[in-house]
């Protein structure tokens, strides 16, 4: 058993079995979504590349199994394991991947753009670290409104170096603001390792620039990140103060679904690295592992959870295969601002 499933081990003492279980099947459901939507863009039944979350499951369900529903995230090009720990629909998702109808959003986001406000989830976003400042401002709007929500941002180790996530920090701080800022350092910012482009020994030491704590974990271990993120949430919520939390994990995958075919004669990294992380530090291969040597369950139960989630898997595929593509017709639904609005100038967008 590896040095991660020890250390899991002996976390699980302090937990419940069904928050573990939880766990566990939320891990499962992320990767095997990962994998059929993988699958369906290969085949063509999803339009275009995806960006894959394959490897990094641990740090979206850790970080949102601390929050509560009204909480909000922000997400980013690599968004599908937030949004399915955040609570969406499965069969939703993948239709809205399939461009859909049915879709979360009407076929009208795909991939990269999946909103969900009424879960707290205000949306995937292509742009480098702009789901930082969107979270930041929805935390603002519900302090205004006299709402007691804390805001989790993610973003990656490129996104780090980006004038405004900084911006939003300094603001962040500034305000007041109850902001968990939750870097998923993967080591790569497309091609690029960190250790070519982030100064610094640790991502999270530029929360002293700001004043406010910061810290590194280990975001292959669930119970790690959901301890640690859990206790920023609470802190944030109460002294209503942001934080930086920045977890080290790994993506096995390109950058997009179809970089290999790209990259072939120029790899940034080799499959000895890949094959590292995938035996020593897998979030579901150690967590499993952990559960079984602890008896908080037995294979033939983990097993069957995984029967579940394939199952799950091949209804959400079939449901997104034949749904309808959205009408033509209703393209410019929810294309501009409600027209009911105080002084909207309606008529300069009538019949447009």
């Amino acid at each position: 058993m590896s040095s991660q499933a020890e250390q899991q081990q002996t976390q699980m003492e302090d937990h419940d079995a069904s928050v573990l279980r939880q766990m566990y099947r939320k891990m499962r459901e992320i990767r095997e979504f990962e994998l059929t939507a993988q699958d369906l863009s290969d085949s063509g039944e999803i339009p275009g590349p995806v960006h894959l979350y394959l490897g990094q499951e641990a740090v979206a369900v850790g970080t949102c199994l601390a929050l509560g529903t009204e909480d909000i995230i922000g997400s980013t090009h690599r968004g599908h394991g937030h949004v399915l720990a955040k609570g969406a629909d499965i069969n939703r998702m993948m239709a809205e991947l399939a461009g859909k109808e049915t879709g979360l959003n009407n076929g009208r986001g795909g991939s990269m753009h999946m909103v969900d406000f009424s879960l707290g989830i205000f949306g995937c976003n292509a742009i480098v670290g702009a789901s930082v400042p969107h979270v930041a401002g929805g935390i603002l709007s519900s302090q205004l409104d006299g709402e007691d929500r804390v805001g989790v941002s993610f973003f990656g180790d490129g996104a780090s170096n980006q004038g405004v996530v900084h911006e939003t920090m300094n603001m962040a701080a500034a305000w007041d603001l109850p902001v968990v800022f939750l870097c998923e350092n993967n080591q790569y910012a497309v091609s690029t390792s960190q250790e070519t482009a982030v100064a610094g020994d640790k991502i999270s030491d530029r929360a002293n620039s700001y004043g406010m704590p910061g810290e590194t974990i280990n975001g292959q271990n669930v119970i790690e990140v959901y301890e640690t993120v859990e206790a920023a949430v609470e802190e944030a919520r109460e002294t209503s103060q942001p934080r930086l939390v920045e977890c080290k994990t790994y993506r096995y995958t390109g950058h997009f679904s179809g970089e290999s075919a790209l990259l072939e004669d120029r790899p940034y990294r080799d499959d000895e690295e890949i094959e590292k992380w995938k035996q020593n530090q897998d979030p579901i291969r150690t967590f499993r592992a952990a559960l079984i040597e602890s008896g908080v369950f037995d294979e033939p139960e983990l097993d069957e959870i995984d029967t579940e989630v394939g199952d799950k898997l091949e209804t959400a595929a079939k449901f997104a295969k034949e749904s309808d593509y959205p009408d033509g017709e209703k393209a410019p639904e929810n294309t501009y601002a409600d027209q009911s609005y105080p002084n909207f100038p309606a008529e300069k967008y009538q019949g447009r």
